[in-house]
């Protein structure tokens, strides 16, 4: 049986609530997060939905929670190309027991800044000039 590395991820109901008229609680999607959160099958997750919905921002919001860069990578590629990301928010993610904590997020946005990244060696951060 095949156990999810993330089964959960919910907002922490001991932080202060952010204010639900400020970006990006205005998004319906992150809104939707930390309302009821977001319960994750096995497997991989698609998010679907029209352009200007939230699927970046929620992602970026859930590579945050998890420690991951919101641009892409693991847990070590701290490469920022614009930072255009809300700051975090207090989300708490539930593991299944037992379940690898390593994770990796591609994003479509900054593959390319990665790519570049990782094929020139890095493992300091290093950010892009403006």
């Amino acid at each position: 049986m095949e156990r999810p590395g993330v089964r959960r991820v919910r907002a922490d109901r001991g932080a202060e609530a952010p204010p639900d008229d400020v970006w990006p609680m205005t998004v319906p999607a992150v809104a939707q997060l930390w309302a009821d959160g977001l319960e994750l099958a096995p497997g991989a997750t698609v998010l679907v939905g029209e352009n200007a919905s939230g699927k970046s921002t929620l992602v970026e919001l859930l590579a945050q929670a998890l420690g991951r860069n919101p641009e892409g990578g693991s847990a070590n590629a701290r490469f920022e190309t614009r930072r255009t990301e809300p700051d975090p928010l207090p989300l708490v993610v539930e593991r299944s027991p037992g379940a690898p904590r390593w994770a990796y997020l591609l994003r479509d946005e900054t593959m390319h800044a990665l790519h570049a990244y990782l094929d020139e060696g890095h493992s300091a951060p290093f950010r892009v000039p403006p």
